[in-house]
C-alpha cells in the first residue's frame, strides 16, 4: 500500500469532518455509495462526480448537528483501500447520537479516488474487493 494513497485517505477523512470533499482529490466521475439509510441518505443511493459529492456533503449538513468519521485501520488490498472507520454523528433535528463501526472501500486511480463504498458489514466489504470474509 503506497503512502501517497494513505495520505490521499486520511486527507478525504479530514475534509469530510470539516464538511468538505476537496474535488482535487477525485476523478471527476467518482461515485460515493454510502451505507447507512436514514439521516436523509436513501438505500443504494450513489453519488456521481463532483456535483454528486458536493450534494452528498449538503445533505450531510442539512441531516447532522455533527458528523466525524475516524479512520481505525487502512488496510491495502491490491488496487483498493479497506479502511475500518468509527462514524460518530449527532442528529441536527432529533439530537439522536449515532456511533457505529463501518467499513469504507476505496478504489484509487492514478493518485485519486474514483470510488467510495461504505459497508456496514465487514465480509461485505471484502467481498466487494474479491477476498473471503475475515475477522
Amino acid at each position: 500500500m503506497s503512502q501517497e494513497n494513505v495520505e490521499l485517505i486520511r486527507r478525504l477523512y479530514r475534509g469530510f469532518n470539516e464538511g468538505t470533499m476537496d474535488p482535487h482529490l477525485w476523478h471527476t466521475d467518482a461515485e460515493l455509495r454510502p451505507a447507512l439509510i436514514g439521516g436523509g441518505l436513501v438505500e443504494g443511493a450513489v453519488y456521481r462526480g463532483h456535483d454528486g459529492l458536493a450534494e452528498f456533503v449538503a445533505m450531510q449538513a442539512e441531516t447532522w448537528e455533527s458528523v466525524i468519521a475516524e479512520p481505525v485501520e487502512i488496510r491495502g488490498l491490491g488496487t483498493h483501500l479497506l479502511v475500518e472507520t468509527v462514524l460518530r454523528a449527532v442528529g441536527r433535528a432529533s439530537g439522536i447520537q449515532l456511533s457505529d463501526v463501518t467499513w469504507n472501500m476505496f478504489e484509487i486511480r492514478n493518485g485519486k479516488v474514483a470510488n467510495w463504498r461504505v459497508f456496514t458489514d465487514q465480509q461485505q466489504a471484502l467481498e466487494a474487493v474479491g477476498l473471503p470474509g475475515s475477522s
